[in-house]
């Protein structure tokens, strides 16, 4: 009785155990299936991480090269260019009053010299505006306008023959009367007021050496020096 007890045991052993490894087997594969799925999931980040990167990369070079083309459009012009431009520019402008006689255009190391014989803008020893003078000055002013970024400095010029009167104690009060007269119309017309300066030069800076009529004709003047 006790040997066939012991041999139905040992079937039933040998059972136990085969039950107890199907049951580790099936587990080791589910733990396999898991960490399949783990890295798949990681890759797959992983390719959607790069794959932002390419696209912030790909969007910072448009920027830049959209800032680089925007910065070469709105890139300004040499200087010099522009200044030389400006200067061809007025002086075309002024070609139908210079042909006149009415006035005389000089480049100068800083700008262009518009120079206004006293005769045109004012009687003598006087600093009123003549009617006749209005339409120079509107040419010239309207020759200002096309360039709104250069100084402008009005001198007043005298002959050598002293003045004292009343109104005038000597040539500087005249010529520096006569330069703010041409400031103020100037204003009137359009051009902007801190771009404008008068100021009297009296017999200081002849045009012409002499003491004739001639020369003192011809030194009487309103000098416009357009700055660039």
């Amino acid at each position: 009785m006790q040997t066939t007890a012991g041999g139905k045991g040992a079937p039933g052993g040998a059972d136990d155990r085969a039950e107890q490894g199907g049951e580790g087997t099936e587990g080791g594969r589910w733990l396999i299936s898991y960490a399949d799925l783990i890295t798949t999931m990681m890759v797959l980040f992983l390719a959607l991480y790069v794959l932002q990167l390419a696209k912030s990369k790909q969007l910072e070079l448009r920027y830049q090269t959209l800032e680089t083309k925007t910065s070469q459009q709105s890139a300004p012009a040499p200087a010099g260019g522009t200044q030389q431009e400006a200067r061809k520019q007025l002086s075309a402008w002024l070609d139908a009053l210079r042909e006149k006689g009415l006035i005389t255009v000089t480049d100068v190391p800083h700008g262009v010299e518009i120079g206004v014989n006293a005769k045109i803008l004012f009687n003598a020893g006087d600093a009123r505006l003549l009617p006749d003078s209005f339409d120079v000055l509107n040419q010239i002013a309207q020759g200002l306008q096309q360039d709104a970024t250069g100084n402008v400095l009005v001198e007043g010029h005298t002959d050598s023959v002293p003045i004292s009167t009343a109104k005038y104690a000597s040539n500087w009060e005249l010529s520096s009367a006569r330069a703010g007269a041409v400031v103020r119309y100037l204003v009137e017309r359009g051009i902007e007021p801190h771009r404008l300066a008068a100021i009297g030069r009296a017999d200081n800076f002849p045009l012409v050496a002499g003491n004739d009529a001639a020369a003192r004709a011809a030194n009487r003047r309103v000098a416009i020096v357009v700055q660039y």
